[in-house]
This record gives structure tokens, C-alpha cells and sequence, in this order.
């Protein structure tokens, strides 16, 4: 299945509902509870998308989120910043709020239209998570999804980062992508 199959695939399922937030936020919750306290870059969901806002009530972590600026890459900013809702109807960060440091950000949460079982991602087709991945090496990066957004492989292309890890309703799991 190529890309554009699988998004069209993808955007045919019935969008995530809040009972289903709510899992994925508890599994969540229960995984992190075992992990060191650290800075977890959380996104603000778009209609449709698994909310997991919730989560910035989590000690002891610290909370940041991202922008979407008319041109450019993703910024991150404390999750508390003044919003703003942007055109396509989700909420972010204000244009003139406070830049974050990525350094303290040790876990992302990346959200996708579907996931494989290996850490691949489909994303929307914009690459603002893959490039914003790119300058975050070494940190976890799970996919946040439901178990009825998984294929058994989703197409990448060179430029496309794979997840560290992957979490559903179903809980938390880490992933090995395939060698290169």
C-alpha cells in the first residue's frame, strides 16, 4: 500500500472518540509512572485525533506542546502558553509566546493517521513532525494511536523517523524498526 492508500485508508475509520482518549491517556499515565521525571512534548489534538491534554496534570513531568507557524517549522513552547485557535480548528500556542528549550524534552508524543507494529508512521504529509524529530535525537518518541489505526507496515521513505515506542488502549510498548 502506498501513501496515499493508506492515508485515504486511514481518514475512512471512524475518528477517535473521548472514551478512547481516555485510555490511551491512563496507559499512558501507567507507563511514565515507571519512567524519570522529564520533559514530555504533548500535541493538541486536531478534531478527530486522540486528545491527550489530560496529561499535562501528570507529575512530575513537565508539559510543552507545539505551533504551527504560517511558514516553517514546528515550535515548542510550555504547555500552559497562551493559545490561540489556528485555521484548521485545533488550539496552539500563540505567535508570541515564549519559545521552550528542547534540551529538558526526553519524551514526544507524535501523533500520526496510522502506525505499524515497527515504529513507522503516517503522518498527514506535511513533514513538520519529521523534521521537528530530526533536531531530538536520542529521545523516546511514541506514536500515539489506536490498535485500529495499525497496518502491518506503513510506507517510509528515507526521510521519515520511525517511533521508539508505540501506545494505544491497549498500553505501551516499545518497538525495533527494521535494520536499514
Amino acid at each position: 500500500m502506498d501513501k496515499r492508500s493508506a492515508r485515504k485508508w486511514a481518514k475512512a475509520l471512524a475518528p477517535a472518540s473521548p472514551e478512547e482518549s481516555a485510555l490511551v491517556v491512563n496507559e499512558l499515565r501507567r507507563w511514565w509512572a515507571h519512567e524519570p521525571a522529564t520533559g514530555v512534548l504533548v500535541y493538541l489534538s486536531m478534531p478527530g485525533e486522540l486528545a491527550l491534554e489530560a496529561l499535562a496534570e501528570t507529575p512530575p513531568h513537565t508539559f510543552f506542546t507545539t505551533r504551527t507557524p504560517p511558514q516553517g517549522a514546528l515550535t515548542v513552547h510550555p504547555f500552559d502558553a497562551p493559545r490561540e485557535r489556528h485555521r484548521y480548528g485545533f488550539e496552539q500556542p500563540r505567535g508570541d509566546a515564549e519559545e521552550a528549550d528542547l534540551e529538558g524534552i526526553g519524551i514526544v508524543l507524535v501523533p500520526g493517521l496510522a502506525f505499524d507494529g515497527l515504529g513507522g508512521r503516517l503522518g498527514r504529509g506535511k513533514g513538520y513532525y519529521d523534521r521537528l524529530l530530526a533536531t531530538l535525537p536520542g529521545r523516546s518518541f511514541v506514536g500515539v494511536s489506536l490498535e485500529r489505526f495499525l497496518l502491518p507496515e506503513v510506507p517510509m521513505e528515507p526521510h521519515d523517523l520511525s517511533m521508539t515506542h508505540l501506545a494505544t488502549e491497549r498500553g505501551v510498548r516499545r518497538v525495533t524498526p527494521p535494520p536499514d
